[in-house]
């Protein structure tokens, strides 16, 4: 991908969503493989959960099918408080121009807003990589949906058990 939106001018995402489920199953499905890969793009996540500690994201068969890469994204855990917060920095690795950018800053934030009821806020500091923005926000036309497909295939998923078909 080398084409960006010339609209583009903000370098944070801020996504919201709320979710009939507490925190601790809204943290496990973001952070176990075996639950973060039934929901998005259907690729695991692999976290360890400690400050420095390595994340990955590995391609789908599909993806790898393609062609791409078996890890598709990567990059550090910088804060972990489970089941409320996890920080981590993120690169992807898409394609050549998306890899050559620095690593983002990607927080997570849940909180219990009623019994059984969390809001999950995901906020992506993409300073200086005007790839990754185009992707994550869901503006290039062949990246799928961004953050907004990913959250809501999330509370799709912890809501119903099923994941939102494409």
């Amino acid at each position: 991908m080398t084409a960006i939106s010339g609209s583009t001018t903000t370098t944070t995402l801020v996504n919201q969503v709320f979710i009939k489920a507490d925190p601790r199953k809204v943290w496990d499905a973001i952070t176990d493989p075996k639950w973060n890969e039934r929901y998005g793009y259907k690729c695991p996540s692999e976290f360890d959960l400690r400050p420095g500690g390595a994340f990955r994201t590995l391609a789908s068969q599909a993806m790898r099918d393609h062609g791409g890469p078996e890890v598709i994204i990567d990059g550090e855990v910088v804060e972990a408080d489970p089941p409320r917060r996890l920080v981590q920095t993120w690169r992807a690795y898409f394609s050549p121009e998306m890899a050559a950018e620095p690593a983002t800053r990607l927080t997570y934030e849940i909180d219990e807003i009623a019994p059984g009821v969390s809001k999950l806020t995901v906020t992506h500091e993409l300073e200086g990589a005007p790839n990754a923005l185009f992707t994550v926000s869901g503006e290039h036309p062949d990246a799928g949906g961004g953050w907004a497909w990913i959250l809501s295939d999330l509370k799709t998923f912890l809501e119903t058990g099923e994941s939102i078909e494409r």
